[in-house]
């Protein structure tokens, strides 16, 4: 498996990871997760525009050619009222073919943590839905833990 920066002849791989767990994080919660009608396009030019931004950490593991997993972090700050000791980098999008997390998905993440610690971030905070039962596993067993929840119903 070869990881490497994500380039922009990359986005249309990585597009269709992300459609494909947005058909499976809209079952868990239809309305919170519910994908907007032109979601691959706008996806296509936020990965682009990522893709292309020096400041943001944008992985790709690669299997015979194929993407297999995809990771994006972004330093974001910290919320005035807390103070984590330095820079945050969000990971919002991190992907991985299915069934894929521990190999694929350890390999991004141990990447990933070792670039970002080098930029001088202390802390990532890693995007998930609360069902998505396979990647909280592999969260948890990378010693990540669980600092937050969101609670959703319509008004």
């Amino acid at each position: 498996m070869e990881l490497r920066k994500a380039k922009t002849g990359d986005v249309a791989e990585c597009v269709e990871l992300v459609e494909a767990r947005r058909l499976r994080y809209e079952k868990f919660e239809p309305q919170f997760w519910r994908r907007a009608d032109d979601s691959r396009n706008i996806t296509v030019d936020w990965f682009t525009t990522l893709f292309s931004d020096a400041d943001v950490l944008s992985l790709v593991a690669v299997e015979e050619s194929a993407i297999v997993g995809f990771l994006i972090a972004r330093d974001v700050p910290a919320p005035p009222v807390y103070n984590p000791g330095g820079p945050t980098a969000l990971v919002d999008d991190f992907c991985v073919a299915e069934d894929r997390w521990m190999d694929v998905g350890g390999n991004l993440l141990t990447r990933a943590k070792e670039e970002l610690r080098s930029r001088g971030c202390v802390q990532i905070v890693v995007v998930g839905a609360n069902k998505d039962i396979e990647k909280t596993a592999f969260l948890e067993s990378a010693n990540l833990s669980l600092a937050s929840t969101w609670w959703t119903s319509s008004t």
